[in-house]
């Protein structure tokens, strides 16, 4: 993967950095404007998002590698490919839920879209029922990107086509381990293209793989356009409508809150503790979500210091810092011990040796250590919302809707 960025293996020894270091004062602006936090967060989003289609690309090319020529290793290159692209691609779902600061603008009126919630729901749509793309690839029409685009939510939100976990699912197949070790075991020979195959379907699970890979880059390649450095002076663009909105800030603290408490504490992490239900998971075919939720933290923490890999400038940090030393301290403190407790989960499901996904955290008693330490980090994502409302009324900030689709959460 060859991104202008850091890479996968790089970003938690940064973090850890972080945990031992908190911010850096010598990057500490008491000027901090309003334009400077805008300004620099849209240079993170289009590096998020020029990031995340580079690895897309890479996962495009290994998955054209697979579809050529069937083996395990090919099969075996595809999801390290799928690994690597959720690395940036979480950091960059913190400019989801952007519905309050485009509704009514007429975004789309250029062909381009409406918002970033309203495209999302084709990138990273879940939860997912595999059923659904089954009776696709069993069926009889032609696999291509429109039925695939039209089938996407067709009947139900979780009947998913495209986007990254219909790509997961295409690589993995079903996680039939439950809270146990082990994820999806789909065999290459799905893929057959020799005259192997094991049934009827081998060409036309390689064709919607191929589709809906092919979608998702295109998708991201629409995205990285929004936030260019040209569409930050042209109307019409996500960019320009961000820089030019006077409830930005008040948005990207909003975005935070919803990051942090709706999705981490609750749906991407509680959900399955409190239910005990690996079906919960965020990546369950492929137990990966040691990975997705590890890297949507570290969006909330971009977010918040202004930091994406090596983009940096003027952040709410600075302007936090500016006008109460204390609030700032304490959000510091806050986001350095979830930290800690988020870099632990993940370094379990990294292990080489016994890994311990988040799928079997789900499965443990209560005594459980894993599931204590993954509980705390919840809590304590829960607990920011107090931090939070004390940060909007520091900045007098107003509470703005961050009802969103494009998950289904």
């Amino acid at each position: 993967m060859k991104l202008r960025h850091l890479t996968m293996a790089c970003l938690p020894l940064i973090s850890l950095l972080f945990v031992a270091c908190g911010h850096d004062s010598d990057d500490d602006d008491p000027t901090a404007s309003e334009e400077a936090i805008k300004s620099n967060h849209v240079a993170m989003a289009f590096a998020s998002y020029s990031d995340s289609l580079s690895a897309a690309q890479d996962l495009q090319s290994a998955v054209n590698v697979l579809i050529a020529s069937p083996s395990e290793t090919a099969l075996e290159d595809a999801r390290a490919a799928y690994k690597a692209a959720r690395v940036p691609y979480q950091q960059s779902e913190i400019m989801r839920w952007d519905t309050a600061i485009t509704l009514n603008n007429d975004l789309s009126a250029d062909g381009g879209p409406a918002s970033v919630d309203e495209w999302e729901g084709q990138v990273n749509a879940w939860p997912l029922d595999e059923n659904h793309i089954v009776s696709l690839i069993q069926g009889s029409e032609e696999i291509n990107s429109d039925l695939l685009i039209a089938q996407n939510g067709e009947g139900g939100e979780a009947n998913v086509t495209t986007g990254v976990h219909a790509v997961e699912f295409m690589l993995w197949g079903q996680d039939l381990n439950g809270t146990g070790p082990g994820a999806g075991m789909r065999p290459f020979t799905d893929f057959a293209n020799d005259g192997s195959c094991a049934d009827a379907f081998c060409e036309r699970r390689a064709a919607y793989l191929k589709t809906a890979t092919d979608l998702l880059v295109a998708d991201l390649t629409e995205m990285v356009a929004e936030w260019s450095p040209q569409a930050e002076t042209t109307q019409g663009t996500l960019a320009y409508n961000f820089l030019n909105s006077n409830l930005a800030l008040d948005y990207i603290v909003g975005s935070m809150v919803v990051m942090a408490t709706d999705e981490l504490a609750s749906a991407r992490m509680g959900a399955g503790l409190t239910l005990g239900d690996p079906e919960e998971e965020h990546d369950c075919f492929s137990d990966l979500s040691h990975v997705a939720i590890y890297y949507n933290f570290q969006a909330v923490r971009n977010a918040f210091y202004g930091r994406y890999a090596d983009v940096s400038g003027t952040s709410l940090a600075d302007l936090v810092r500016s006008k109460n030393s204390a609030t700032f301290q304490t959000l510091d403190a806050a986001f350095n011990s979830i930290e800690e407790k988020m870099l632990a989960l993940y370094e379990l499901g990294e292990r080489d040796v016994d890994p311990i996904k988040f799928d079997q955290i789900i499965g443990q008693g209560a005594d459980g250590a894993e599931r204590q330490l993954a509980e705390a980090a919840s809590a304590e994502l829960v607990a920011l919302n107090t931090e939070f409302l004390n940060l909007k009324e520091l900045l007098s900030l107003v509470e703005l809707s961050t009802d969103g689709s494009g998950d289904g959460d």
